[in-house]
């Protein structure tokens, strides 16, 4: 049952969020470091060392939830995002919680640099987007009215024709809709938050195979869950039969609904073809090369190896790929805004010229 978190807490929670990968990483280095040092003595000299914090005060936080929970990530559930707490329960039940902080950590801190990264390379395009919707309220609000005031005097604006046509009347849609553009832009922004954790339609394999968001959802949050996978492999035997109540306490423990999705997917090909190797994974959880990747390593390896190089192979090239996506994306929507404003401009000129021919035909009297 969740508690009411006070103010100072969430502030705190807010705060780690972004540094949680870099945290995980140190908290598994000395994990390592210090065999036979409990996890509750760790964080305790975190907690006096960050005092005043918020990494100090979440420690204190985590501190007392041991008091009533015996397990790490019972304790820390509710300041960390749900996907993470997932994973760490899984290393913690397989025995190799310094094994998966590691992993996530790495997941988490290469999912935030390659965020950063994309969004370096996206801003020139995001930025040029941005000059259209000011292009296109100025040309809408100022330049067609004004236009179009001027010209009624001397001609029939009906006459101007489909140029006429296209831009009197999209200029009017612009001003009389623009608050629905840009609602729905917003509106999209936040559907987009819901839709990475939680759609898992019909279209969602699409999705995670062909838009960036997604993709790097799918890239990081799978190759975590299959190293997660592989350290469990280790406690319950390479058997993929032997998963099946392991991932079922996974589903049982998670929720994120595209993880539950995959789980579920997973599951089914172990009881169509419990004979079968990494074929069970072709349920979209990493991209096409990763699965060819997969197949061939499971022929030499067993399920935790095979589970854990390839979950690692994926956090080494889902960078490059997601820069190279993020720069044709870039290329797209800066030729696309300026081939607009640039239309924009040479129809205004075609308007005018079909004006004054307009005009001299009216005042020659044909």
């Amino acid at each position: 049952m969740k508690t009411k978190m006070s103010w100072k807490l969430r502030l705190a929670v807010m705060d780690f969020k972004p540094k949680r990968g870099k945290f995980y990483i140190d908290l598994a280095s000395t994990l390592k470091a210090s065999k036979g040092a409990s996890l509750h003595e760790i964080i305790s000299k975190i907690a006096v060392r960050y005092k005043g914090e918020s990494l100090g005060y979440l420690c204190e936080h985590w501190l007392e939830a041991f008091k009533h929970h015996g397990r790490f990530a019972d304790c820390i559930r509710g300041t960390i995002p749900d996907q993470d707490i997932t994973m760490i329960a899984a290393s913690e039940d397989g025995g190799t919680l310094e094994e998966g902080l590691m992993t996530l950590g790495e997941g988490v801190d290469g999912l935030q640099k390659t965020e950063k990264e994309a969004f370096k390379i996206l801003i020139a395009g995001f930025f040029m987007f941005f000059l259209l919707h000011v292009f296109t309220g100025i040309f809408s609000f100022f330049v067609m009215p004004s236009l179009e005031k001027a010209m009624k005097g001397a001609a029939d604006i009906n006459k101007l024709g489909l140029a006429g046509d296209v831009f009197f009347g999209g200029a009017e849609i612009v001003r009389g809709y623009w608050w629905l553009w840009i609602g729905s832009l917003i509106g999209l922004v936040f559907l987009l938050r819901w839709a990475l954790p939680n759609y898992v339609g019909k279209h969602r394999r699409f999705l995670d195979n062909h838009i960036l968001p997604f993709q790097m959802y799918r890239d990081f949050n799978g190759a975590t869950f299959l190293v997660s996978l592989g350290g469990l492999s280790k406690l319950v035997g390479s058997q993929l039969t032997q998963l099946y109540p392991s991932l079922t306490a996974m589903k049982n423990r998670s929720t994120v609904a595209w993880l539950n999705w995959q789980i579920d997917m997973i599951q089914h090909n172990i009881q169509v073809a419990p004979n079968s190797k990494a074929e069970i994974f072709n349920t979209g959880i990493c991209g096409k090369a990763l699965y060819y990747r997969m197949l061939d390593v499971a022929d030499y390896q067993d399920t935790s190896a095979m589970l854990s190089q390839v979950g690692r192979i994926c956090l080494e090239i889902a960078p490059e790929e997601v820069k190279s996506k993020a720069n044709k994306i870039r290329y797209v929507l800066m030729v696309g805004s300026i081939c607009l404003m640039v239309g924009m401009y040479l129809g205004t000129t075609i308007l005018v010229n079909l004006f004054k021919t307009v005009a001299q035909e009216q005042a020659s009297g044909f």
